[in-house]
C-alpha cells in the first residue's frame, strides 16, 4: 500500500507525525528516508509526541540512538554517520528492531538488507521552502489501516 501526502509547514508535518504516533503498537518500526532538511527529525518529533513521549526529541546524529521512556519505549535511531551496513551488527540494533518498543530510524536506507520487511517506510522530500512531500509505503498488512487513516486525515485538512 502506498499514499502520498503534502504537508504545508513544520507544524503540519508534526501533526501528521502525531497522528501516526498515536496508532503505533509495540514492535513497530518506522523507516525514514530523505535528503538533509527534508523533515525526518520534524516528523519524528510528531511521532514521539503522538506516542506519548514527553521528552524533547532531537536527532541522535552523534550518539546514533536515543531511548525515551513512555507508555511504550521509544527508540530514535539516526544512521546518518553510518557509511556501510557492515558496521550495523556491532550496534546491537536487534533489541530495538525486534523488541516491544516503537523504533523510528532516520536514514534507514543505510540499513540495507538489515531493515525489517515489516517496517513502515516513509520517504520525505522538499517540495519548496515550507512544504514537504511525504510518501508512506508498506508491504506488510499491519500498516494498511494506518496508511488509510493518515490519508483520510490528510484529505480532511483545509
Amino acid at each position: 500500500m502506498r499514499v502520498a501526502i503534502r504537508t504545508c509547514d513544520q507544524a503540519d508535518t508534526i501533526s501528521l507525525g502525531e497522528r501516526l504516533g498515536a496508532m503505533l503498537q509495540p514492535g513497530d518500526v518506522v523507516a525514514l528516508t530523505g535528503e538533509l532538511g527534508a523533515g525526518k527529525t520534524t516528523l519524528t518529533k510528531g511521532i514521539a509526541r503522538g506516542a506519548g513521549i514527553e521528552a524533547e526529541v532531537f536527532s541522535p546524529t552523534f550518539t546514533l540512538i536515543h531511548e525515551h521512556p513512555g507508555k511504550l519505549p521509544f527508540y530514535h535511531i539516526d544512521l546518518y554517520r553510518i557509511e556501510s551496513e557492515d558496521l550495523l551488527p556491532d550496534l546491537g540494533l536487534d533489541e530495538y528492531l525486534y523488541g516491544q518498543g516503537i523504533t523510528v530510524i532516520e536514514w534507514s536506507e543505510r540499513m540495507g538488507s538489515l531493515l525489517p520487511d515489516t517496517a513502515l517506510q516513509i520517504r520525505l522530500a522538499v517540495a519548496d521552502e515550507t512544504e514537504r512531500d511525504i510518501e508512506l509505503t508498506a508491504s506488510y498488512h499491519r500498516w494498511d489501516e494506518v496508511i488509510q487513516e493518515l490519508a483520510k486525515y490528510a484529505d480532511s485538512r483545509p
